[in-house]
């Protein structure tokens, strides 16, 4: 199946597409630093991207002298290294697990991400729509999990978990029970019906921490002057390997190796900290079966993600009726060779304007349940409906217009009474004296006796409670007739009297 573009211009085909999102209940978005370009963050591989920046600095700092290293970007003002050993570094190099063996790189690495992540607090000041409809799906109950590759942690800035240590959330979220709740901030804390977990799954870490590259234990970074340090290019001791050297020493033992505090961050090659984390929370969200895979600004070159990608593409398309649908949305088109049969949509547009266009199209994607107050189920029913509404008491004009304009007081005597109705016969006996019947018993039964025997005749027995019918008189007015219906229960010989 070929990739379906979608342009700007194509109204129809983005109609459809905002369709494909309204309709959607299980939503998994896929994250790269294409949504956050209109924040200031430059992306890596375009061509005003990190790699490309970071390479034409140094080429100019190589060509024209040490003097002009002071003139480089805030994020490469202080390399401690001469131009010529800088022309050797190239951008994508600052991202690799290779530069750990080499000192002058890895001194660059810690002056870059320590201007960037200053970059990202100071100059940030708010998300972008992109990050704002993320919050939405999950506000609207649909995001199954975000998927990120970007180290900037905008996404917590609008309310969405990052905490890996919250896992995979509670499965049962999106049956009916939980949909049917009011969607409050309550009912996402953990082990609740609609607790998600860790919403966004940061797949090459953050700048939010410092991390021990010996004993793994995360730190601050405004702690001991330690930005400070990694903005020089030099890396701060972890004072928790300090602290257990200097405990051993002080009991007469030998001493221990005291790690280095690195960024957070994952680097090609590597391997995520979190990675059985990571795992389980996948293998949960493939099991959700959700109906859409939204990919936004990322160029899918990592081979970890193309996997991740493919995996969900899989769930996503295993949808019964071919409902599922896979949405690509970056200005780079995907390459057919490898994504045909995988991407449905490429819509070719800036994240940001895509947003805005599904405004445009579909703007009930934005009602999110706390203004709807109710969520109506497939059969059309609210299931708000049937919950208990607690009676209100009626306001003063609304009492008056119930009552009459001149009410006379009650009086008993103009009232209308319905006449009381004679309770059914209880026994045998009094059917027989209102008949003009005398009960005697006949030889090893009990019965009704005539002097003129008629044959033995069925009485009807009278239910429990309820109306049964009477004797009337027979046509031939020589005594009353029985009820059609016999009795069931026991049979009785009837004796005429004659006067």
């Amino acid at each position: 199946m070929t990739i379906l573009n979608v342009d700007r211009d194509d109204n129809r085909q983005l109609q459809n597409v905002a369709n494909i999102m309204a309709a959607a209940n299980k939503v998994v978005v896929v994250t790269g630093a294409g949504i956050s370009t209109n924040c200031g963050i430059p992306d890596f591989r375009s061509k005003e991207g990190l790699y490309a920046l970071i390479q034409s600095s140094y080429d100019q700092a190589a060509a024209t002298g040490p003097d002009t290293l002071s003139k480089l970007p805030p994020s490469l003002n202080q390399p401690p290294m001469t131009p010529s050993k800088a022309s050797n570094i190239k951008g994508k190099n600052l991202f690799d697990s290779m530069l750990w063996k080499d000192p002058d790189s890895t001194s660059v690495f810690y002056a870059f991400i320590a201007s960037l992540r200053m970059k990202i607090r100071d100059e940030v000041k708010a998300t972008t729509p992109t990050h704002r409809f993320i919050r939405t799906l999950r506000d609207s109950q649909k995001l199954v999990r975000c998927y990120t590759q970007n180290i900037d942690g905008l996404e917590a800035r609008n309310g969405l978990c990052t905490d890996m240590e919250k896992g995979k959330g509670s499965r049962s979220r999106f049956s009916k029970k939980s949909l049917a709740l009011p969607n409050v901030p309550a009912k996402r804390f953990r082990g609740a019906v609609q607790d998600g977990g860790c919403e966004i799954v940061q797949l090459h870490g953050n700048l939010d921490v410092l991390r021990c590259t010996l004993c793994g234990k995360t730190c601050g970074w405004d702690e001991g002057g330690r930005e400070a340090l990694l903005l020089g290019g030099k890396a701060p001791e972890c004072l928790s390997c300090t602290l257990q050297d200097q405990s051993r020493r002080d009991r007469g033992k030998r001493g221990t190796a005291i790690g280095s505090l690195r960024p957070n961050i994952v680097l090609y090659g590597e391997e995520h900290p979190a990675a059985d984390a990571i795992s389980n929370i996948t293998t949960n969200d493939l099991r959700f079966g959700p109906d859409v895979l939204l990919i936004l600004g990322t160029s899918l070159h990592v081979h970890g993600l193309k996997v991740l990608v493919k995996e969900f593409a899989k769930a996503v398309h295993a949808r019964s009726g071919g409902k599922g649908k896979v949405v690509f949305v970056n200005l780079t088109k995907p390459p057919e060779s490898i994504w045909n049969g995988v991407i449905d949509y490429w819509v070719a547009m800036d994240c940001d304007q895509w947003v805005e266009s599904m405004k445009r199209h579909r703007p009930d994607v934005w009602h999110i349940q706390t203004q709807l107050q109710a969520r109506t189920t497939k059969a059309g029913v609210s299931l708000a409906a049937k919950s208990k509404v607690k009676p209100t008491r009626p306001t003063d004009a609304e009492e008056k217009e119930n009552i009459a304009p001149n009410p006379q007081p009650y009086d008993r005597k103009n009232c209308l009474q319905r006449p009381k109705q004679k309770s059914p016969l209880r026994n045998k006996e009094s059917m027989c004296n209102a008949a003009g019947l005398s009960q005697s018993p006949v030889s090893g039964e009990k019965g009704v006796k005539r002097k003129h025997s008629m044959g033995a005749l069925q009485l009807p027995t009278p239910p429990p409670s309820g109306h049964r019918r009477r004797f009337c008189d027979s046509a031939d007015g020589e005594g009353l007739t029985p009820c059609e219906t016999p009795s069931k229960r026991r049979k009785v010989r009837i004796v005429i009297h004659e006067d």
